[in-house]
């Protein structure tokens, strides 16, 4: 399993140690049905060590019968990084921005930019918003209501950064502004697949009620 060590910074493929798979039925994952056949929801403990420097990893994926999630549930429960991606996110935006801190923690702060340009990129490609540049693709995310007009200022800041990064050869960036930009892009992922998903969600509980 892939996963991010930050003892190492890298990127490392984690080693299985053991293995804890387990049914739940709390309020968040109420027991469904289909053609008759009861569906249940499946939490998943794993426990791993860095092939290089040994440290270990605990990791929670969660199997749900809810149809809203489109998506299982992948936390690294140990060790935590402070800008973790603890919500349901697709692999190619986490892949994008867990490059980005990478990036960041070895001094690299154009690429790093760039990669996070390319996490915005993988956020409208989640929504099916692949037609134009990207540019075009954050008016229509904020015209879907995905992101408010706030969100989308700093999208497309971002937006403007990445470009730069990646085209200008005598813009740099320091370490100030690469974790400005972090701070901007994370602030983006958390709105969207954690505070949003869970008002959603939320309002999806009471409906039924």
């Amino acid at each position: 399993m892939i996963l991010h060590c930050l003892t190492c910074k890298a990127l490392v493929d984690a080693k299985q140690i053991a293995e804890d798979t387990r049914e739940t039925t709390d309020m968040d994952f109420p027991e469904a049905t289909y053609d008759g056949t009861l569906l249940r929801t499946y939490i998943q403990y794993t426990f791993l060590k860095c092939p290089k420097c040994f440290n270990p990893f605990l990791t929670k994926r969660v199997y749900s019968n809810d149809d809203s999630c489109l998506y299982d549930i992948f936390l690294t429960l140990y060790p935590i990084s402070p800008k973790a991606i603890n919500s349901e996110i697709n692999i190619y935006i986490k892949k994008s921005f867990e490059e980005a801190l990478l990036c960041f923690d070895t001094s690299a702060y154009t690429a790093c930019v760039i990669l996070c340009r390319k996490t915005i990129e993988g956020i409208c490609k989640e929504y099916n918003i692949e037609k134009g540049n990207l540019s075009k693709k954050l008016i229509e995310l904020k015209n879907q209501g995905v992101i408010d007009d706030n969100l989308y200022d700093w999208a497309d800041a971002l937006r403007i950064a990445g470009n730069d990064a990646a085209h200008d050869l005598d813009v740099t960036f320091s370490r100030k502004d690469a974790q400005d930009i972090i701070d901007f892009t994370y602030a983006i992922i958390d709105y969207i697949f954690t505070y949003r998903k869970k008002f959603q969600l939320f309002k999806k509980r009471k409906d039924k009620k």
